[in-house]
């Protein structure tokens, strides 16, 4: 029995990423095209060109849906905001319903165990590495308690913990919707 990795050349600091952690490969390359319909949400401060910038008070996330209709939306950012809603998982059913077919979400909010988390008091949810796949693979996720009743289409295409130092500990996670069915 072969115990050993094949991995090519590596040409890109993700290839030695790769080889280096013995997993998938993940990519975070740019995949964002000029032209589209791209929302952030909760930008406070950080308002993107060219794209819907939805903020408090004009959209409230732990109130109202997202004001785009079913399937019209290529990509969504968040940065910093899901961690402060009381229903991250209502925002993230909204989020899968206005994407295209293909369309992302990339989310980065301080992960659970770092101090950027703990220092704010106005955190509500905690995010590790597991916390998407137990979104979509546990059932309790979608039911009432929620106040939702959805299948989960959103797949996971990069998901890691990144920081410049421990205590800014951050997850960065891009999710893509897939193909209707």
């Amino acid at each position: 029995m072969n115990d050993f990795l094949d991995f090519p050349h590596p040409e890109t600091l993700w290839d030695h990423w790769d080889i280096a952690m013995a997993k998938p490969p993940m990519r975070f390359e740019p995949t964002t095209p000029k032209f589209g319909n791209y929302v952030q949400i909760g930008p406070g401060r950080k308002f993107i060109r060219g794209w819907d910038n939805l903020d408090y008070p004009a959209w409230d996330a732990n109130k109202m849906p997202l004001p785009y209709d079913d399937g019209c939306i290529d990509g969504i950012a968040s940065y910093h905001t899901l961690d402060h809603l009381e229903n991250p998982i209502a925002v993230l059913a909204e989020i899968q319903r206005v994407l295209v077919p293909g369309g992302w979400f990339v989310n980065i909010v301080p992960h659970y165990a770092s101090e950027l988390w703990h220092s704010d008091l106005t955190h509500k949810s905690q995010f590790a590495t597991d916390t998407w796949r137990s979104i979509f693979d546990t059932r309790h996720y979608d039911h009432a308690a929620f106040g939702i009743d959805i299948e989960w289409n959103l797949k996971i295409e990069f998901n890691l913990i990144m920081a410049y130092t421990e205590r800014n500990t951050v997850l960065v996670t891009k999710l893509v919707k897939g193909d209707e069915e």
